[in-house]
């Protein structure tokens, strides 16, 4: 019945983390700096992969003195939106400065 079915939901559901958490770990492995961030933060960037501007609020607890990144552009897309490239071009450090 229904305990039976939750019970098998339970099991999965637990499986799934498992399977989710070794998926993180392994990317935390390859790029240490991301043992920073929470499972929640981790994902998120993951999870947008092709927005290299998903990192930005993140940045500061994988960096002690970056503030933010700037990105190459390039152009604009159809809402008049600009795009950014996954170049780097600078870094914003806590006070302001900026460097190249």
């Amino acid at each position: 019945g229904f305990l039976d079915m939750f019970k098998r939901n339970n099991e999965l559901l637990d499986t799934i983390q498992k399977c989710l958490e070794d998926y993180l770990q392994s990317k935390r492995a390859v790029f240490s700096r991301f043992y920073f961030l929470s499972n929640d933060e981790l994902l998120e960037i993951l999870s947008q992969t092709r927005n290299p501007l998903a990192v930005q609020p993140h940045i500061r607890k994988c960096f002690d003195a970056v503030k933010s990144l700037r990105f190459g552009e390039n152009g604009v897309d159809d809402n008049g939106k600009i795009k950014y490239t996954s170049d780097i071009l600078a870094l914003q450090d806590p006070w302001g400065e900026e460097i190249e």
